[in-house]
């Protein structure tokens, strides 16, 4: 690849989430539900994800595009992105929750996606003026310098970071379960509120595993790009091979941890 594809997408990320950062200084922040009483839009995720979709067809007008505010399902994105052709997934405001509060673990997150396998994509954290971008056989990096994960290769000693899923009860009830048994088993673990933000610290090396059962593919095709070339495992939290249709879940760690996870969730 000649580096086009990431270099967009690292500008737009870039462009959407300096937006983000500056939106609610000017504009009225209108919250609204989605799906369930625990799953939050605003007028900034819609105004982003225009931006994003716009600069993107403007750009690629023969690629298509899949972005969260479209209310697609899992089964439907998994369908699309399983076709070979270029398809770009864009979550344009990871951590909504954290934005509402003003919190600053949020992101914007652009990923192209070809044939079922993530080939470009980029990260910004905008708070923290971090974009991560990687693009497949290119290597990963942050703010141009190539990035590495961790290597550590004991869940004793790891600092970990989940999710908790906010719209399923059931599997509320589920991952807490799951997240008390790895707390006991791991040297710490954190709930952050943004996946995007969590996978961005593993590929780093920052932290060393970050698993959440209830993801969507706009939360990580940009991701699964960044975190295989940086050298990290990807799978589902049951250490079954990672695809879009998510039905497993999603698990990125340090390669020294694969697997160590499998024992200690347990089942599906």
């Amino acid at each position: 690849m000649d580096g086009t594809f990431v270099r967009a997408a690292g500008d737009i990320a870039r462009e959407a989430g300096q937006f983000l950062k500056h939106f609610s200084d000017h504009h009225k922040l209108n919250v609204e539900h989605k799906g369930s009483n625990y799953d939050f839009v605003t007028n900034a995720d819609r105004e982003s994800q225009r931006l994003v979709a716009e600069r993107l067809k403007a750009s690629f007008p023969d690629h298509g595009f899949v972005g969260e505010e479209d209310n697609l399902s899992d089964a439907q994105v998994g369908e699309i992105l399983k076709r070979d052709a270029y398809c770009w997934v864009c979550d344009p405001l990871d951590g909504t929750v954290n934005y509402i509060h003003h919190l600053g673990l949020y992101a914007v997150s652009v990923g192209l996606v070809r044939a079922g396998k993530a080939v470009a994509g980029a990260i910004y954290l905008p708070e923290w003026d971090e974009l991560y971008t990687a693009e497949q056989g290119g290597g990963a990096f942050c703010n141009g310098k190539p990035i590495h994960p961790s290597d550590c290769n004991d869940l004793r000693y790891a600092f970990l970071t989940a999710d908790i899923s906010a719209s399923n009860p059931q599997l509320k009830q589920a991952n807490l379960e799951r997240i008390l048994r790895v707390a006991m088993a791991s040297g710490g673990l954190r709930i952050e509120g943004s996946a995007c933000v969590c996978i961005a610290q593993t590929a780093c090396g920052r932290q060393d595993a970050y698993w959440n059962r209830g993801l969507h593919a706009w939360d990580v095709a940009a991701g699964v790009v960044l975190l295989e070339e940086a050298g990290c495992a990807v799978s589902t939290v049951y250490s079954e091979p990672f695809d879009f249709g998510m039905k497993g879940g999603f698990l990125c760690a340090a390669p020294g941890l694969k697997g160590a996870f499998r024992e200690v969730i347990g089942d599906q």
